[in-house]
């Protein structure tokens, strides 16, 4: 008599397909800060299942597939350390429709500013962390998961979420008003008006990889940042407009042939961090406005 594979090795149908794939790129895009390389984990999660004899199918399909796209984020990840970048190194910034429908919740990790956080931390770290608080998944599992002790893992997600409850802290999302106020005096070229909304220690992060001219280094001060956000802004030519990245508001800014997408991070009430993302590797997964582009 044949026996039949046990019914939880199959996944039924598109929609089942979709929400396995959905919840491997959020893991994925929280430890690797890559949409390319969520997607290529979660892809080829995946195509190892299919491929898999079913008599070796595994018991807990999810658990299954959770384990091997965390570990192949885990070897990305470790690669990229060992890679040389051109300058600073932002997470890739991806267009809101993109991200995992996760509740709302548990989406604030998907901001750059906490993705960037979290690449302070040990690649194994991370992946608990992840595992833990974004997906509740038992300690036990992580451990399984990760090839670790139940204790390491306990501690590294208590480590790391201490770290970025103190010295890791994300800035906060910008509010309409602080957004409003950075940006209209910008606009109109008013230096003191422009670093009164910038914290003292107000930082410009800018990654082009290389590819485009960017600074290599943090701007930092709220002189210095603020009369490099006016100088750019002059260079733009009024090529300026609001996009939604990552959950966030942001500003498309076209200047010179030469695409930027500026997102804003804010500690009481003021500008912290303006993250600026010029890498064209990383602007492909945007929806941009007309007359935008990606330099090529």
């Amino acid at each position: 008599m044949t026996v039949a594979p046990p019914a939880s090795t199959a996944l039924p149908d598109r929609a089942a397909l979709e929400r396995v794939r959905g919840r491997l790129l959020g893991v994925g895009y929280r430890i690797t800060g890559t949409w390319a390389d969520a997607e290529d984990a979660a892809d080829e999660a995946l195509a190892r299942l299919v491929a898999l004899d079913p008599a070796s199918a595994p018991r807990n399909v999810d658990a299954w597939l959770t384990t091997v796209a965390t570990r192949l984020c885990l070897d990305r990840l470790r690669r990229r350390t060992r890679e040389d970048y051109v300058g600073e190194w932002l997470p890739e910034p991806v267009d809101t429709t993109l991200l995992p429908a996760d509740r709302a919740e548990r989406r604030d990790d998907l901001r750059i500013a906490v993705l960037l956080a979290y690449e302070q931390l040990g690649p194994d770290e991370r992946a608990a962390f992840v595992l833990r608080e974004a997906y509740d998944l038992p300690y036990a599992e992580i451990a399984d998961t990760l090839g670790a002790a139940l204790a390491t893992v306990r501690q590294w997600v208590s480590r790391a979420r201490h770290r970025l409850d103190s010295d890791l802290r994300p800035p906060e999302p910008a509010s309409d008003a602080v957004i409003s106020t950075l940006v209209e005096a910008v606009m109109a070229g008013d230096l003191p008006q422009t670093i009164a909304a910038l914290t003292a220690d107000a930082r410009v992060i800018s990654d082009g990889g290389g590819k485009v001219n960017a600074a290599r280094r943090d701007i930092v001060g709220a002189r210095k940042c603020a009369y490099f956000l006016i100088k750019a802004t002059e260079l733009s030519g009024g090529m300026i407009a609001p996009v939604e990245v990552n959950g966030e508001f942001a500003l498309a800014v076209l200047a010179r042939g030469v695409l930027r997408v500026a997102q804003l991070g804010v500690v009481d009430g003021r500008i912290a961090r303006l993250y600026l993302h010029s890498n064209p590797d990383k602007l492909t997964r945007l929806t941009l406005p007309e007359g935008f582009s990606v330099a090529g």
